[in-house]
């Protein structure tokens, strides 16, 4: 609980941005105001209220805005009015829709942070519109002003949203590049996610069928897939020098002043990169002869003919070539392509694969084995108890009670504590707020739609860096959207004090009741980690057994599933970790297995970059023994840890990986490609058995000892 407070006490002013807040607020006060002015005061909020809560689907996500996201948010709402405005005076089929509604609303937490606001606006349209009963015909004109509004907000983010010459655009790339750059000059044990997730940022900044493009935007989605090409190497690289500086006994001391040498070049040439790609034409001049001095001391560098030091020299010799395919790249997308070069941009995505990859999610997590189905079946209880509740409790406006119930749930117990922290102190501050306001100064007509877009920028400015202060100035918001159809603001502010913390309140006490503990899925997690690394590792071998160069189109999707399944372990165990001690995950074999699962992903980089290597290769018969042996390990390990904790062990006996390791090194010839082979199998060896002690399994070192 102390946690949760001080989490909803945060504000990191760093997050503040005053130019997101402005485009999201603006469409706000003029849909009030030309709704106010075209047909009624009524119709003017009810479409205020539309780009309101699009606005905030936006802004506490972040980033930028999701086009697609934001108007399926719009049609949700639209559709969620007229279905509970129609059915308000039925109640036994309002009640089963509703129902129906927090069930649905509940499983979309599994598409993330804005699938779950989609689900819950939805709920909150139903429910709101709900009370206020009408036939189909007026009903469906209801819908039609939500619907208005909402895309009012998604018309004018999708206009504003496009910068002059792929600004933003640039920038995505750019930030990328300069994680890169810090990522190159970093420590061995330096995670690569960071530079992985601007990637991600930057390709997604690049993907919106709303874009104009212009020869520029191909060239940026190039560097794009040269910078994933090049994390992995830095990856692989990372991996070796650490591995040189163990075997030389040095520890931390730098081994060999060359290798460090050329990492301090590629650092200082991918931020070169990144000021070209932003226009800065003087790094784009020197780009070109700084890496004329890369190319000279990676040629100068030499290494003892040890295994990894074969490896090294090529990992290094690549990211060189790598560079210097960038460097054209980075100048080109920097010379810009003014206005008159724009043309439309065929959209090179495949929307349906994202919806059905969606729809299978869903579907997944849409059981009671699945944390967000306990989720959605526990909102959908609390909903309606507290629906049944606000109907027979003497509260003005009691709708919002069930409002603040559904939107304080969340499937995990830090998140539901901390939401349910934000939500009662930002509105008992927007409260006070809208009743300074309306003490000192009345507002009314004009005056309203001036603060409705005040309050409203303020607001959305602040989401990221607070969501307390953020839901602050949208409740003033609601507050005086409502003054504009019953001027009794103080009325209105108090009753929306009093709803929100009795419906949180309910919302906080439900989950107390019956809580949904993260172990489970950090377990399981892992074990998806776990799957997707032993799918990658087949692959590699196989390909090093038949003496074939795998495709980069082969290997990309294999490598990407085993980062966003890293991503999200991450993101659980460290969910799990927050809870009360006697839920959680374990914390030193959640943690081990981390680190384990990384050496071994880490050595399988560099096997697979080796294999991909332009050179001819000899087929390595002997390696498939050794590959069916560690898919079985990994397999057995993936079902372990699927196992419920407080439950047995599965009854496994895990194949010995030493002593098959040992008789594929005294079957392999001795030459450099098969003795860099093995040093990395050594590796994968050592970081399998370590896997399989966490898991409470005897691997056979350990067999071997005992």
């Amino acid at each position: 609980m102390t946690l949760a407070v001080r989490d909803a006490a945060r504000f990191d002013r760093r997050e503040i941005d005053v130019t997101a807040g402005l485009l999201a607020a603006v469409p706000v006060a003029a849909v009030l105001a030309i709704g106010s002015i075209a047909w009624s005061a009524v119709a003017g909020v009810t479409m205020g209220a539309g780009a309101m809560l699009v606005g905030v689907a936006w802004r506490v996500a972040g980033g930028r805005p999701p086009i697609a996201v934001l108007a399926t948010d719009a049609a949700v709402m639209a559709v969620s009015t007229f279905v509970g405005s129609v059915t308000g005076s039925v109640s036994w089929l309002h009640f089963a829709l509703l129902a129906l509604w927090s069930l649905g609303g509940g499983v979309l937490v599994a598409l993330g942070n804005r699938g779950g606001v989609v689900g819950t606006q939805a709920i909150i349209a139903f429910v709101v519109f709900g009370r206020f009963s009408q036939p189909a015909g007026a009903a469906l004109g209801l819908a039609g002003l939500v619907l208005a509004g909402g895309l009012a907000q998604v018309v004018f983010l999708s206009i504003v949203r496009w910068p002059p010459a792929l600004r933003t655009q640039r920038a995505a790339v750019a930030g990328a590049y300069g994680a890169l750059a810090r990522l190159a000059t970093a420590s061995w044990d330096t995670s690569t996610l960071p530079a992985a997730t601007a990637l991600d940022e930057a390709d997604a900044a690049l993907s919106s069928p709303t874009l104009f493009g212009d020869p520029a935007l191909m060239t940026l989605r190039s560097l794009v897939v040269e910078g994933r090409r090049i994390r992995v190497e830095l990856a692989a690289i990372h991996l070796l020098v650490r591995r040189r500086q163990e075997e030389a006994g040095r520890g931390d001391e730098p081994l060999d002043r060359g290798a460090l040498r050329v990492l301090e070049l590629a650092g200082t040439a991918l931020t070169l990169a990144a000021r070209a790609i932003e226009g800065d034409r003087r790094a784009g001049a020197e780009l070109p002869r700084h890496l004329e001095r890369l190319r000279s001391d990676t040629a100068e560098h030499a290494l003892t003919p040890s295994a990894s030091g074969l490896s090294l020299s090529r990992r290094l010799a690549a990211l060189g070539g790598q560079l210097r395919a960038v460097a054209g790249l980075a100048v080109a997308a920097g010379e810009g392509s003014g206005l008159r070069a724009r043309r439309p941009l065929a959209y090179a995505k495949r929307p349906l694969d994202g919806v059905r990859s969606a729809l299978g999610l869903v579907r997944a997590n849409a059981s009671l084995d699945s944390p967000v189905g306990r989720h959605a079946l526990r909102l959908a209880v609390v909903v309606l108890i507290a629906e049944l509740l606000s109907r027979h409790l003497p509260l003005s406006r009691s709708y919002w009670m069930v409002v603040a119930a559904a939107t304080t749930l969340r499937p995990e117990f830090g998140a539901t504590f901390t939401r349910g922290a934000e939500r009662a102190g930002g509105t008992a501050l927007g409260v006070g707020l809208a009743g300074a306001i309306a003490v000192a100064l009345h507002p009314s007509g004009a005056a309203t739609v001036v603060l409705v877009g005040v309050l409203a920028w303020a607001g959305y400015a602040s989401f990221r860096a607070s969501f307390a202060v953020g839901f602050a100035f949208i409740t003033a918001v609601v507050v005086f959207l409502l003054n504009a159809i019953s001027p009794d603001t103080l009325a209105t502010a108090w009753a929306r004090l009093l709803d929100t913390l009795v419906g949180g309140s309910i919302g906080l006490l439900a989950y107390a009741v019956w809580p949904t503990w993260s172990q489970t899925s950090a377990r399981n997690a892992l074990a998806d980690l776990i799957g997707v690394a032993r799918e990658y590792v087949k692959a590699t071998l196989a390909a090093i057994a038949a003496g074939r160069r795998p495709t980069v189109q082969e290997m990309r999707p294999l490598s990407r599933r085993v980062r966003l399944a890293r991503t999200q372990a991450e993101a659980t165990v460290a969910r799990s970790l927050s809870e009360p001690e006697t839920r959680r995950i374990d914390a030193d074999q959640s943690q081990g297995a981390l680190a384990a699962l990384r050496r071994l992903v880490q050595a399988v980089h560099v096997l697979r970059l080796d294999a991909q290597d332009e050179r001819s290769r000899q087929p390595v018969p002997a390696l498939g023994w050794f590959a069916t042996d560690l898919d079985t390990f990994l397999a057995d390990l993936d079902e372990t840890f699927r196992a419920k904790p407080e439950g047995p062990l599965p009854a496994v006996t895990l194949p010995d990986l030493r002593a098959r390791y040992d008789e594929l090194e005294r079957a392999a010839p001795h030459d450099p490609d098969t003795e860099a082979l093995m040093t990395e199998l050594d590796e994968i060896v050592d970081a399998a058995n370590g896997l399989a002690v966490l898991a409470g399994l005897d691997s056979a070192d350990d067999r071997d000892t005992s």
